[in-house]
């Protein structure tokens, strides 16, 4: 061990000596270096820094740069830290000659160079190579500083996909390179698997717009799926999904009734809103049933009916989601109604009717000739324009009399009163005493006539008898003259 020490103590000494000696010896260590990125993108521009750590002073280097033209284009020089150097860019390989005035020693950046990579590379990586040398400024001895190289990865632009399926089959007329597609599903389908293969393994899915389950509305359904190339570069695939829709689109309403019918509303489905005058409610009961039967009703109505103005609202949601809104405006007053008839008018009656509001029931004696004359003309007692005659009621009950017949007059309000009033045609059944007496005389008068019509006749018989007497007499004296001859 010690005979160990002795040798390397000695050998130190020996090179210490020689470094002081001959100084341009130690001269050898001195390197140049090519500092940069070693990963890289299609069309990104990067940069590389030409550094010497010199252990004596330098004042001048030189060095040969190759490249790959195919991948890389040299745009730039930039001198640093005041070397010169009046460097023209050309293609690989290119001559770079920089001095420095005073001469500088130790690590120094003598220029940046400047490279874009070009956007159609194909190739994975490429190699830089860089071989320095340097003059010292004391004697111009010229050192070769040796060959660097620098391998320079370039980033995969492929964000294409090798293939792309919906539910296990691959999209109809898939290519790489088509980005849009349109499909058809059928209704009962709630949900798309999209799988998705990257051609290239350094790409990668964009989060949340790779592979996955995805529930599907009726309708359009747009999908993406996102693909980032190492280089960043990112494209989208689209598929436009379209689920068919056999869902009902009617959103109407078939009826509504209102306490039963007692609050009175003349519905119309292509009316949406109401305004009815009620008469001291207090509780409102909706009935309203769809036109279809898949379509759903909700009713909002208030939880107490105020005097005032009450609102409720009948919204009908049909089964593909389209909601209509059925709007009524209930003007609740205190007051009572009065569904009386002032006076009932009939045209065309032969004797007088007398009409009292607190009866509701009447007969007329039928006469043939009431049959198609009769007009009944009702009058309200009220100026409530809410009051109202039920007129095809009326119409149609009043039309074409005949014995037995029954005119119908309702009268009825928006909050359910009503009055009915009827008028019933009976047959006539009295004794006509004229008749009876022109039928008397008329068979008295027959009773005459026929008996002088016998007595006519009887007294023209016997007259015809007195005028045929003579003659007999005479022709009877002839025969009996000629007789005796």
């Amino acid at each position: 061990m010690n005979k160990l020490r002795g040798f390397l103590k000695t050998n130190l000494m020996i090179f210490l000596l020689i470094g002081i000696c001959f100084p341009k010896l130690v001269l050898a260590i001195d390197t140049s270096t090519l500092e940069g990125p070693d990963l890289s993108s299609p069309g990104e521009t990067i940069s590389y820094d030409i550094k010497v750590n010199a252990s004596t002073t330098i004042d001048e280097y030189s060095a040969t740069l190759t490249y790959e033209t195919s991948i890389l284009e040299f745009i730039g020089i930039e001198n640093k830290n005041n070397w010169r150097g009046n460097n023209s860019i050309s293609s690989s390989p290119v001559e770079l000659s920089f001095s420095h005035e005073n001469g500088i020693t130790g690590e120094t950046v003598i220029a940046t160079l400047k490279f874009k990579v070009k956007s159609d590379v194909t190739k994975a990586d490429t190699l830089l190579t860089l071989e320095g040398r340097a003059v010292t400024q004391e004697d111009d001895t010229i050192n070769n500083l040796g060959k660097v190289s620098k391998t320079l990865a370039i980033k995969s632009t492929d964000n294409t996909l090798k293939d792309l399926k919906l539910n296990g089959k691959t999209i109809v007329n898939f290519s790489p390179n088509t980005y849009s597609y349109s499909m058809q599903v059928e209704a009962i389908t709630t949900s798309a698997t999209i799988d998705a293969t990257l051609n290239s393994q350094t790409a990668s899915f964009v989060d949340k717009y790779g592979p996955r389950s995805i529930q599907l509305d009726y309708g359009e359904n747009v999908i993406e799926i996102k693909v980032k190339a190492a280089s960043n570069d990112e494209v989208t695939y689209v598929i436009n999904v379209t689920r068919l829709d056999n869902r009902g689109t009617n959103n109407d309403l078939k009826s509504l009734i209102l306490n039963s019918g007692k609050v009175k509303l003349n519905f119309d489905k292509d009316v949406l809103e109401y305004k009815i005058k009620t008469y001291k409610l207090t509780s409102i009961d909706v009935e309203a049933v769809a036109v279809d039967s898949k379509a759903t009703v909700k009713i909002e109505s208030p939880e107490e009916i105020v005097i005032g103005e009450n609102i409720v609202n009948i919204i009908v949601t049909s089964e593909d989601g389209n909601e209509k809104t059925y709007k009524l405006i209930l003007n609740n007053v205190d007051y009572d109604i009065d569904t009386s008839l002032k006076d009932i008018e009939i045209f065309g009656l032969d004797e007088e009717f007398d009409f009292d509001p607190k009866i509701f029931d009447y007969e007329i004696r039928y006469k043939s000739k009431y049959k198609d004359s009769i007009v009944v003309k009702p009058v309200i007692n009220t100026i409530d324009e809410d009051v109202k005659v039920d007129e095809p009621l009326l119409e149609k009950t009043s039309s074409s009399i005949e014995a037995g017949s029954v005119i119908q007059i309702r009268v009825y309000a928006t909050d359910g009163t009503e009055s009915m009033y009827t008028i019933t045609f009976v047959k006539d059944t009295r004794i006509n005493f004229f008749f009876l007496l022109a039928l008397a005389i008329f068979i008295i008068l027959l009773i005459i006539f026929i008996k002088l019509l016998i007595n006519n006749k009887k007294e023209n018989k016997e007259k015809n008898i007195e005028k045929t007497k003579p003659k007999e007499l005479e022709k009877t004296k002839k025969m009996q003259k000629i007789n005796l001859e």
